[in-house]
């Protein structure tokens, strides 16, 4: 019965935070410069767990994950150089709900 319940309960966690994010996104004005600042500290998070060579030049798009502003969860859109010195585009999900960002994902954008 205890094992049971504790199945269930963890279920009920997943379940709850899978479906929590996927509510629709709340586009965020890119010209905050605190957008800018954390798609900057995205890319050098990146850089410093990789190392592959990526350069920011800018936060092209930006979404929240709710109406604030700068939501807790932000999806970044950045414009950056690769290692091989072309133009690319990457997406960063940042998570900021402590008030200390954390990079959640990173990679090429579609």
């Amino acid at each position: 019965m205890g094992n049971s319940l504790l199945f269930v309960v963890a279920i009920v966690v997943i379940y709850a935070t899978t479906v929590v994010g996927a509510g629709p996104r709340v586009p965020v004005d890119i010209n905050n410069p605190d957008v800018q600042r954390f798609g900057r500290w995205a890319v050098d998070e990146h850089e410093n767990q990789v190392q592959d060579g990526i350069k920011f030049n800018k936060v092209v798009r930006a979404e929240s994950d709710d109406d604030s502003e700068l939501g807790s969860l932000l999806h970044l859109f950045i414009d950056a150089t690769n290692g091989d010195g072309k133009d690319a585009k990457y997406e960063a999900v940042v998570d900021q709900i402590c008030g200390k960002p954390d990079l959640l994902d990173f990679k090429p954008a579609n």
